[in-house]
């Protein structure tokens, strides 16, 4: 297991789409077969993941070093009707930290900033960390087969913080 050395804050990440779409591709291509599983709700493979990277358009990343790499991230793609799509993962070695909390809770308050009033996240069943993570923040989950969809209405993050 790596040791963490001087992990940074969750932060949204400077520079252009082109190096955001970078910093995906690499960050995607480290993540298991298991995680993009749960990530992408089906198998990835590496060619599959660099395409998605290369034509993602992402309104906002929002990532935490770990090691000197962007070991987590959280994606916002702004529906422009004050509705989001959040996507979230963080690499294996580095799960169960609470990175990924740290990313979903400034990912959320990014996105309000950002002006959404919504946002949607889609996971697989068995992602009982990104579950809880909804619940805790007043979220509404409807299951289907083994995947979930997740709402989330930022006032209500707000109210509860």
């Amino acid at each position: 297991m790596p040791a963490d050395i001087s992990p940074s804050m969750p932060l949204p990440l400077d520079g252009t789409l082109r190096d955001w779409r970078a910093i995906l591709a690499g960050h995607y291509l480290r993540l298991s077969p298991f995680s993009r599983r749960r990530r992408f709700l089906g198998a990835a493979g590496d060619r599959g993941l660099r395409s998605l990277a290369e034509t993602s358009a992402p309104d906002a990343v929002i990532g935490i070093k770990v090691d000197g790499e962007v070991r987590g991230v959280l994606e916002i793609f702004d529906g422009r009707d004050g509705h989001a799509e959040i996507g979230i993962s963080v690499e294996d070695a580095y799960q169960g930290r609470g990175y990924g909390r740290q990313l979903f809770e400034a990912g959320l308050a990014h996105a309000s900033r950002m002006g959404i009033a919504t946002a949607d996240l889609f996971f697989a069943r068995d992602n009982a960390g990104i579950r809880h993570m909804v619940q805790e923040a007043g979220g509404e989950i409807r299951v289907t087969d083994g995947e979930c969809e997740a709402h989330v209405r930022l006032a209500d993050c707000a109210a509860g913080s």
